[in-house]
């Protein structure tokens, strides 16, 4: 179940389902010990005399909808059980510059009775990831239930305070058993262990009363009471209302201009600023997604590394809107990561360590071979120096001049075939095959021509020159080698001969090997279109022919060549941008972006893939590259209208 609800501040993250369920719960780090791990803290309610005696959690019998205050980082859901007529308003958020997550829950009983009821939150907590050796206690002098251990600390409480509690092991129910709603008073224990808390209430009919939980989250006993403290002394109504203000304030310091794409798309766009910002964790890692229900389809791992792949598609969407500083933080946490020869391997973890892989360091035949896809290292060259054009700021460049930039640049101009010009093999951004791909070439000869520039900058012209000089050898390799005139298209690689169509082929003209009204570009793309375009109603872009990852069904590849993709149907929507010579010439691209806009989901999400059949989201959601990328086409979108007006 991808998560339609996320809040955070770069140092605590949290994760809602669509029932209302904490899923996920990062701290220190943004996708750095996640303290749910996709279990289910839920929700539940017992209304006296209509629950049978048990309690009905959230999800059950219950319909929803929900969703995100305008503008902020703030959810704003309801829910209704019509059995109980019981509705519930929640609005939930992190303080952006505290670690304690807030929840209001507005109840209203709808009934024309008076009912005595009962909320009730269970807490599935497990400690650094591991479900033993936590312990979970009441403090009575903070009227708080508090799990510890070694240096993380989680205080729950509640306004007014909750008047029942339970602490007790781990039982066989993921929900974190609610059962009758009667709780044990028991008011310690460890191992692994969970906590439940109730709060009482009287309504009249039509009365709506609320309610106040939070989770304060921190390294020591002193720091939670602390957070605890401020909680209660500002008001939870308050910062909450600060935490809205704040997230608006934001994402609207900028005014973009839309030019004439209706207001949903603007309402996306920032949603997507506000989202992308969420999974950047507060030391500089920008990380690819958050969503711990990949972990069951992804060979029990996940998302929640630092691609730089990923992650220099958002630092450029960053830079264009104007959040120059996150990215500034996000290219001095890459200064320490480059190898020491020159290039950047797969991923990492949000503390700047190395992050599991599975590309091999050595061939099947005994070879020793580089673990790398080489577009990584050369689009963080690509972003840095789009970062500079934006800032302007030679004092942003300087310590990464000689600790990234050269390096990368000669490692870049180094690794290459001499016969032919072209980057030795790697493996494609997809990190499924290893040869000589085109999206790879491209982003290298992209990455040279910055790496020039930068040289040029410094007054380095020996090194510019060179620089250069392989970007063209480059350029002739592409066109030399990995163009087929028979086909009419370009090859998805070389070394081995690939000829299957592969969206990332936008990106011979995407970075600038060849002009987008080239006739090799035209005809490649057009075969994108055509060969990857999903034939149903769903629509959209899949990333190559046969793509087999995540399919839900077999199916014709002729009418389902995969999966569609966010970012591989914007790609198609940059083109249509570049090639564009009049306001009518942008309408495919407006079309893809008010695709994208539909079929985000009610909250605002863009995950990885969409089910061709349905349109529902797969894979991880949201997925940080897809927001990014809906942002960067938007503002492509727009700049080329407005000089085309």
């Amino acid at each position: 179940m991808p998560k339609p609800l996320v809040v955070g501040n770069g140092s605590l993250l949290v994760n809602l389902d669509m029932n209302a369920s904490i899923r996920d719960m990062y701290f220190p780090h943004i996708g750095n010990e996640n303290h749910v791990n996709g279990r289910h803290c839920r929700i539940g309610v017992k209304v006296e005399g209509k629950n049978l005696g048990m309690v009905s959690l959230i999800g059950d019998d219950w319909s929803h909808k929900l969703g995100y205050q305008k503008d902020r980082l703030v959810t704003d859901s309801y829910y209704r059980n019509d059995r109980l007529e019981i509705e519930l308003k929640l609005n939930e958020c992190v303080h952006p510059h505290e670690n304690v997550f807030i929840r209001k829950i507005a109840i209203t009983n709808t009934d024309t009775i008076d009912v005595d009821l009962k909320l009730l939150f269970s807490h599935d907590i497990a400690l650094y990831e591991n479900p033993n050796g936590d312990t979970a206690i009441f403090d009575p002098a903070l009227q708080s239930i508090i799990h510890y251990q070694d240096s993380r600390y989680f205080l729950i409480s509640g306004s007014p305070y909750f008047d029942q509690y339970e602490v007790g092991p781990k039982g066989t129910d993921e929900s974190g058993t609610i059962k009758s709603g009667e709780l044990n008073m028991n008011s310690i224990q460890v191992g692994a262990v969970k906590s439940i808390i109730s709060f009482s209430q009287h309504l009249a009919a039509g009365e709506t009363k609320i309610i106040y939980c939070w989770i304060a989250v921190g390294k020591t006993f002193f720091e939670v009471k602390r957070l605890n403290e401020l909680v209660h002394n500002t008001t939870p109504e308050k910062i909450m209302s600060y935490v809205g203000q704040h997230s608006y304030s934001w994402v609207n310091k900028e005014k973009y201009d839309f030019f004439d794409l209706p207001p949903k798309v603007g309402d996306l766009f920032k949603h997507s600023l506000l989202i992308i910002r969420s999974q950047i964790d507060n030391d500089g890692a920008i990380i690819a997604a958050n969503d711990s229900d990949i972990l069951g389809r992804f060979n029990m791992d996940s998302y929640s590394y630092m691609w730089p792949r990923d992650s220099a598609f958002v630092a450029m969407a960053l830079d264009i809107t104007r959040y120059s500083g996150t990215a500034q933080k996000f290219f001095k946490y890459c200064q320490v990561l480059l190898h020491d020869h020159g290039y950047f391997l797969q991923k990492y973890n949000p503390t700047g360590t190395l992050a599991s892989g599975w590309m091999p360091w050595i061939t099947a035949e005994g070879n020793i071979q580089l673990p790398i896809q080489e577009d990584s290292t050369a689009l963080i060259i690509v972003a840095l120096w789009n970062h500079y054009k934006i800032t302007r700021s030679i004092e942003n460049i300087d310590s990464a001049y000689h600790s990234m930039i050269i390096p990368a640049a000669e490692f870049m101009t180094k690794y290459r075939d001499p016969s032919t010009g072209l980057p030795k093999p790697s493996y494609n951004l997809w990190e499924e095959k290893r040869a000589v791909h085109s999206y790879t070439c491209s982003t290298v000869y992209a990455g040279l021509i910055c790496a020039a520039k930068f040289a040029t900058m410094y007054g380095d012209t020996n090194l510019a020159e060179s620089y250069n000089k392989a970007a063209m050898e480059i350029k002739w390799g592409i066109e030399n080698h990995l163009y087929d005139k028979e086909l009419g298209r370009f090859l998805r690689s070389i070394n081995p001969r690939d000829e299957t169509v592969d969206a990332s082929l936008y990106a011979v003209s995407q970075f600038g090997v060849l002009p987008p009204d080239d006739a090799r570009v035209v005809s490649t793309m057009k075969s994108i279109e055509n060969i990857l375009s999903v034939k149903t109603e769903v629509g959209g872009i899949a990333r190559f022919y046969k793509d087999k990852y995540q399919e839900v069904a077999q199916y014709d590849p002729e009418i389902i060549p995969g999966n569609p993709w966010f970012i591989c149907t914007l790609w198609v929507a940059q083109w249509y941008i570049q090639m564009a010579k009049s306001i009518s010439d942008l309408q495919k691209a407006r079309e893809i972006i008010l695709w994208v806009t539909d079929r985000a989901t009610e909250t605002g999400m863009l995950a990885e893939q969409l089910n061709p059949f349905d349109g529902s989201p797969l894979s991880v959601s949201p997925l940080t590259w897809a927001h990014a990328t809906f942002v960067l086409t938007v503002m492509a979108f727009v700049e080329k209208a407005k000089s085309l007006e």
